[in-house]
């Protein structure tokens, strides 16, 4: 073992993560969910932002809509806090008047990912690149009888806030430029993706035409991981499905397999994106990885897997936790998703 190797050994040790869950918590798994969910809010930097934001009422501007093949899309904006104003599309079926189950459909790295989500193209190859990797996800929810959301994720797009990389001081990344900045206030990056979300669902699941029994998270990568930490978070979310984006935080052996702008401070310390999904026991779950993608390892996917399934046997319910591999690599699996998500919801 090298010494590079023996260092992360020790600081990646599970014994120090404080909630790492494991079949002997005192308690069992509601003992367990009820301690660990508020140390990740903290960790998160929801609480600073909840304590920060406590008078801001958000407000919901609404477009005139358009009609398209079978539903409606409009465009919105949410004021999240003070002087950050979303953008979003919102998608409604025309073949009834609801109540709808309500999907919210978050991006990743894509500077027009919201757009790409809700069928909204630059020009015929962007359309072309988007239906060949599956990315009209928010298109897709509207078509299987959702009132589909396709948020902008903020940092992670030119139509969110965030702060630019100006002097190139983290390697020409605006979302590592955005972490920074947050986490010098006591943020972090996705814990205000994770508050965007929350103030949608606050908004969406009073609309009259809305089941908000009925709740979808879904996204690819980036969105991914937001699609985890806000189920985790925010029990009104009945399904999740994270694609391409579940596995590890970091490997024995060093790897860290998200951007830096995903990082939690302190979260290994805590326990391990595992945990951060056993937390959305008992309600659904459905992971779905890429055999081909090269940003994540097919060992810690495989652990991952294992973890998550232990912890969702222990809540009582084995079967609301799935994962699917699909045999290419970083993308949508329109195929694979779907099929879990109609049957159960």
């Amino acid at each position: 073992m090298t010494t590079s190797e023996s260092y992360l050994a020790n600081l990646y040790a599970e014994d120090y993560q404080s909630h790492s869950f494991r079949p002997t918590y005192p308690g069992g798994y509601n003992n367990w969910s009820a301690s660990a969910k508020p140390l990740l809010s903290r960790l998160l930097g929801l609480d600073n932002m909840a304590s920060e934001l406590e008078k801001h009422q958000p407000t919901v501007e609404l477009k005139k809509p358009e009609q398209q093949s079978g539903y409606t899309r409009q465009v919105g904006y949410i004021e999240t806090e003070p002087n950050i104003r979303l953008p979003f599309w919102l998608l409604r079926p025309l073949d009834c008047c609801g109540p709808f189950p309500l999907a919210i459909t978050p991006h990743g790295h894509d500077q027009n990912g919201h757009d790409s989500y809700a069928g909204v193209y630059r020009d015929s190859d962007h359309r072309r690149q988007s239906l060949a990797m599956d990315r009209d996800v928010a298109v897709q929810a509207v078509q299987n009888g959702f009132l589909s959301i396709a948020p902008a994720s903020r940092g992670l797009s030119f139509a969110s806030n965030y702060v630019p990389d100006t002097y190139d001081r983290h390697g020409n990344r605006d979302c590592r430029s955005h972490f920074m900045h947050a986490i010098l206030a006591g943020r972090t990056a996705v814990g205000e993706r994770v508050w965007d979300m929350m103030r949608l669902i606050d908004w969406a699941s009073n609309l009259p035409e809305v089941k908000s029994d009925s709740l979808l998270m879904m996204g690819n990568s980036g969105g991914g991981v937001i699609t985890m930490y806000t189920a985790a978070c925010d029990e009104r979310i009945s399904t999740a499905v994270a694609s391409c984006s579940f596995s590890v935080i970091a490997s024995k052996q060093g790897r860290i397999f998200h951007c830096d702008c995903c990082a939690i401070p302190g979260i290994l310390r805590w326990g391990e994106l595992y945990d951060v999904c056993g937390l959305i026991a008992p309600r659904r779950f459905l992971a779905v990885n890429g055999i081909k993608d090269q940003l994540h390892s097919e060992k810690d996917i495989k652990c991952s897997i294992d973890r998550v399934q232990r912890i969702y046997q222990f809540a009582g319910v084995p079967y609301n936790f799935q994962h699917r591999w699909g045999d290419e690599g970083h993308r949508f699996y329109k195929e694979l998703m779907w099929p879990v998500v109609c049957r159960e919801l």
